[in-house]
């Protein structure tokens, strides 16, 4: 099996990019779009899910990729946040955002699982540093 080419092949991004659908989905709702604040920073929040498992992808190493991979973790942790404090304004019901908790349960341990790979294997056409070499 060959790996992804472009970030969106990844199956990390694919999720994100669903979940930024409904999240557009759901702002855009009359109630939730005349708090422009929520809105704004769900709408950020979703984008930068996304924004960083494709700049991530772009980097050299798989320490630098995790890197942002943790970024859009804590995005996806900021979303969760702010569409609970949307619950409670009466901006979006707790039966509204049944998709997107369903994409949050798929795309949370998805990054955690890409981000364990990453910690556990070398970079591609690295090689693995010698330690105690005798001269």
């Amino acid at each position: 099996m060959r790996g992804a080419r472009h970030f969106s092949e990844l199956t990390i991004w694919k999720l994100a990019d669903q979940l930024r659908v409904e999240i557009f989905r759901l702002t855009s709702r009359p109630r939730f779009a005349r708090d422009l604040k929520a809105q704004s920073q769900a709408e950020d929040a979703a984008n930068s899910v996304c924004r960083n498992i494709a700049e991530g992808f772009g980097c050299e190493s798989h320490r630098e990729f995790a890197r942002f991979l943790e970024i859009s973790r804590r995005s996806i942790n900021e979303l969760q946040d702010i569409f609970r404090g949307a619950q409670i304004k009466g901006h979006v019901t707790v039966a509204e955002c049944a998709a997107a908790r369903m994409l949050f349960r798929r795309l949370y341990p998805a990054l955690n699982g890409m981000l364990a790979y990453l910690r556990r294997t070398p970079d591609y056409g690295k090689r693995p540093r010698r330690t105690n070499q005798r001269k």
